[in-house]
């Protein structure tokens, strides 16, 4: 998940990460010329600009979110992607050919990757009112979602046929995944930025959950790597160029899923309705999607929402509005869930 969908500020930004990141570009067969923090959210990310004038994003990656065949994992799909013909992350090998190397923080030892930086606005901005984004951006896209629908569709089509590597390892966004003991997202029915009220609601909500989830994993319905983030704030968009980016959450799980979430981020806007019909015909030009799947994004609505405040309640670096962001959460995923409750 990433702070842009929640609106989520970090406490700080230590300058001791900067130095670890300075210290992994030596790894890495680059000459820099300029290191410029970026972001901070599941990594600390930074902009490297190189005397050649080429530039990567630099990852310090999260501890424990990922191990380090996960990582390699992640970079074994974008590879594969890539060959496709989809438009994603080209990663940067260290030295003596590895993906990552290992650093020092101040919060412990932490992976660093690289990536080529893609110069560009984003989708999202496509969407916005505001019309001196829309104007910052060299090619405007006419229309954003049914856009965003074909490369979720690319993906998933990339994905179900792709004969999956010996030791590729990924986690599962399926019924343990979303609702079980240890969920990838953490136990949101245990946040301490909730009341003891809402957290026994939330328990009975898990219930119910995993429930209809069961169900539809007895389904059969459509399941494989997905992205798992692909909102529009997670595509760089480039003249025509449509580049996705922040593979971090990508995983196993249902594609209905990955629908729900690039619609989130819009699900009270009154062009909800105009926006899903949208994606979905973009997703329909490059892959059919049943009744069942379309039907299946408005509880995933709800998943998406619990599974947020799990993440928000575990990360106690980001601190703008924590409590207040899992109210709101909470609420939606508790009016919503009565649409599906018996």
């Amino acid at each position: 998940m990433s702070d842009s969908e929640h609106c989520l500020g970090t406490k700080f930004v230590n300058s001791g990460y900067l130095q670890s990141a300075t210290e992994a570009l030596e790894a890495f067969p680059v000459n820099c010329s300029s290191i410029e923090f970026i972001s901070h959210s599941e990594n600390f990310s930074y902009r490297v600009k190189t005397a050649s004038g080429n530039s990567y994003v630099l990852r310090l990656h999260r501890p424990s979110y990922h191990t380090l065949a996960e990582l390699e994992s992640e970079q074994l799909w974008t590879e594969a992607l890539l060959e496709s013909g989809i438009d994603v992350p080209i990663a940067l090998q260290t030295d003596d050919g590895r993906r990552y190397c290992q650093v020092e923080c101040p919060d412990g030892l932490r992976y660093a990757g690289m990536l080529e930086w893609v110069e560009g606005g984003l989708l999202w901005d496509s969407l916005s009112n505001d019309s001196a984004k829309v104007k910052q951006l060299s090619h405007p896209i006419r229309d954003p979602l049914r856009s965003l629908g074909r490369l979720i569709a690319g993906l998933h089509e990339q994905a179900t046929h792709w004969e999956i590597p010996e030791n590729f390892s990924r986690h599962s966004l399926n019924v343990d995944g979303f609702v079980g003991e240890s969920p990838f997202w953490g136990r949101f029915w245990e946040s301490e930025e909730l009341n003891k009220a809402h957290r026994s609601d939330l328990a009975s909500m898990r219930n119910s959950v995993k429930e209809i989830l069961i169900e539809y994993e007895g389904s059969s319905r459509p399941y494989s790597l997905i992205h798992a983030d692909l909102h529009a704030s997670n595509v760089v968009v480039q003249g025509s160029r449509l580049h996705i980016i922040d593979f971090d959450d990508s995983g196993f799980g249902w594609h209905a899923y990955d629908l729900a979430v690039a619609l989130h981020h819009l699900k009270d806007s009154p062009q909800y309705s105009r926006a899903k019909s949208s994606l979905l015909s973009g997703y329909s030009d490059v892959r059919p999607i049943s009744v069942q799947e379309v039907d299946k994004i408005e509880f995933f609505h709800v998943v998406r929402s619990l599974a947020s405040i799990g993440w928000i309640s575990l990360r106690t670096d980001l601190n703008r509005n924590r409590s207040k962001i899992c109210q709101s959460l909470y609420d939606d995923a508790r009016c919503r869930l009565k649409n599906f409750e018996c």
